[in-house]
């Protein structure tokens, strides 16, 4: 994330940060078909993928990029 701009990267943080609270959440967020508990989060025209380990209540973020590259 350190090639983002200030803005950019406050308010994916900002939106990461609210995850703790999954599902329990009003944001974009998908579930990745094929994929076990991976998951999509949709911050303008960023995109973050993670796992949702849900015994263990811990949340991993795999992936930040932009919507053309984050599914190569």
């Amino acid at each position: 994330m350190s090639e983002l701009n200030p803005e950019d990267r406050r308010h994916i943080i900002d939106k990461l940060k609210q995850l703790e609270d999954f599902p329990d959440i009003q944001l974009d967020i998908v579930k990745i078909a094929g994929e076990a508990n991976t998951f999509r989060l949709r911050v303008g025209k960023y995109r973050a993928l993670f796992k949702v380990y849900e015994q263990e209540k811990i949340i991993v973020i795999a992936k930040i990029d932009t919507r053309k590259r984050i599914y190569q």
